[in-house]
């Protein structure tokens, strides 16, 4: 358990999009009462109170610093997002990217330009991505994996448990006491914050966006060179690329993701 004195209780409503709900209060001297992985109970006397498991009230404490409903003599706030590419893509594996910030180093973020990767075009990407790479070597994390090895994990866990992987590998890497934002995905089950559209939302997260799909499109142009031919993005209208690497006798495991459905029928 732990108090707060200094709250901001109009930054406490968002709880309710971090998955906490509000509840009734239970006695006269409580304003407010939310339950989520630990109890929050602000009283009329402004004093904040957060119960529950130890790990847990830290993990709360995180989020409140984060969404500014408390105050800290600390520095600012460290939050980690993490973003990922290539994860519907037929050629390539797949990249994850973690990136680490401040308040002051999300000022420079926007200042930047950086925004959700999908919304950039391709030459935008990559002189973000390297100017990103240059300016903060210390605040990111890259997990790039590439076909053969994808096709090697994928036979041992599926989709969303080698995400929940490799999204806490690049947190784990960066940081285990900041916030950690993820771009939310179908079964994600890691991160404080986990939302639809982070990666539009929170400057962190649009930098990780940027440097996974930055290395993203460098693990093509790799497979490209090995290749000798144009490999095709996306999963439709890649047949082309596949007749290719039957016509030069390829492997296909070295280039595309075996367990795709276009991919079990034109090899098989």
């Amino acid at each position: 358990m732990v108090s707060f004195d200094s709250v901001d209780k109009k930054a406490l409503k968002k709880l309710k999009k971090l998955g906490y709900a509000e509840e009734k209060t239970k006695t006269d001297y409580e304003e407010l009462r939310y339950s989520g992985k630990s109890t929050i109970v602000l009283y009329k006397t402004g004093k904040l109170l957060v119960q529950g498991k130890k790990e847990l009230v830290a993990e709360t404490e995180k989020l409140l610093l984060f969404i500014g409903a408390i105050e800290t003599k600390k520095s600012a706030p460290l939050s980690v997002g993490s973003d990922e590419t290539l994860k519907g893509d037929t050629f390539g594996g797949i990249v994850v990217a973690g990136f680490k910030a401040d308040d002051k180093i999300r000022k420079e973020l926007q200042e930047l330009g950086v925004k959700d990767s999908k919304t950039l075009l391709k030459p935008t990407i990559v002189k973000l991505g390297k100017e990103l790479i240059r300016r903060y070597p210390d605040n990111y994390h890259v997990e790039s994996i590439f076909p053969k090895e994808y096709n090697v994990l994928i036979k041992k866990m599926n989709m969303t448990e080698l995400l929940n992987n490799l999204h806490s590998k690049c947190y784990k890497k960066l940081s285990r006491t900041a916030v950690h934002i993820v771009d939310l995905y179908p079964g994600c089950n890691i991160g404080n914050i986990k939302e639809k559209k982070a990666d539009a939302k929170y400057p962190e997260v649009s930098a990780a966006s940027v440097i996974a799909r930055y290395y993203g499109l460098m693990q093509i142009r790799e497979l490209e060179e090995r290749a000798g031919f144009f490999i095709p993005l996306g999963s439709a209208n890649v047949e082309s690329g596949m007749l290719e690497l039957r016509k030069k006798s390829l492997n296909p495991e070295h280039y595309v993701k075996m367990n795709f459905s276009n991919v079990i029928a034109f090899f098989r």
